[in-house]
């Protein structure tokens, strides 16, 4: 039997790495986290250069703004180890009307924060996503602009920490400081700019929010900063953890492909 070896990010523990121990349950696979992106690649081949040395390996990685969604819902493949997931980060994959509304009637919070049934659930995701549609569009747009690590997708600290101001002209405001204070592209121009945001405000329309698209395409500690910043001392990391434990796996089309792809090099 071949020796495989699935990397992710984060830790033991980490959202990445209970979710492919779902995915890879079954299949006698050795699961290896190396916290972030950053020298994924230098990293992987100095253990398996090491005593590792597997048959087969590969890493399994949050898409985040580094790569476009596709229009099929599956992974993104960079040629050499490393496969994207559809969804833009692993958060994503934890939200679901469902199982939230499950975790409120198990935690006897519907009355705290009014939300008494599955569509009041989702109409509040949906006003939520609404909110940091106008950030979420720039970040887009940045990670479409940027090469490399020429700049980053936020202004804040990290993702996760939402600006004060979310409306469109501030966030388009702080976006092009971040591209002038990098170096001069060609193609880093206002128009250019404009062109490019103007493409995802357009595809954040109300088709987009009423089929609840923002689960893919939106940054998932945004959306779960806004959630929390709209449900006052909701215990997100409790319903992680429940999300987790009703996690399937086989309702994702990407992260089955993910597994077939292990089942073939077996």
């Amino acid at each position: 039997m071949a020796s495989i070896t699935v990397y992710c990010e984060g830790k033991s523990g980490s959202h990445d790495y209970d979710i492919l121990y779902k995915v890879t349950d079954g299949l006698n696979v050795t699961l290896q986290p190396i916290g972030g992106v950053r020298g994924a690649n230098a990293i992987m081949k100095f253990i398996e250069g090491g005593t590792t040395q597997s048959d087969f390996y590969l890493f399994f990685r949050d898409r985040d703004f580094d790569c476009p969604v596709s229009e099929t819902e599956k992974l993104y493949f960079d040629g050499n180890r490393t496969y994207y997931s559809y969804r833009t980060t692993i958060e994503n994959y934890l939200f679901d009307v469902k199982v939230f509304y499950t975790f409120l009637q198990e935690k006897k919070l519907q009355d705290k924060y009014k939300l008494h049934s599955e569509e009041k659930v989702q109409n509040m995701f949906i006003e939520i996503a609404k909110t940091i549609k106008d950030y979420q569009a720039v970040r887009h747009t940045l990670g479409e602009l940027r090469t490399s690590i020429s700049f980053g997708t936020t202004w804040t600290t990290g993702s996760g920490e939402l600006p004060k101001e979310l409306d469109l002209n501030s966030c388009k405001r702080e976006a092009w400081k971040l591209i002038e204070y990098a170096k001069k592209n060609a193609n880093w121009t206002e128009e250019v700019f404009q062109a490019t945001l103007q493409k995802y405000l357009d595809k954040f329309d109300n088709v987009f929010f009423d089929n609840l698209m923002f689960f893919i395409f939106y940054q998932g500690k945004d959306f779960a900063k806004a959630i929390t910043n709209k449900l006052e001392g909701f215990p997100i990391e409790e319903y992680y953890k429940f999300a987790k434990e009703k996690f399937d796996y086989t309702k994702f089309e990407d992260l089955v492909e993910l597994r077939k792809i292990i089942e073939t090099n077996k």
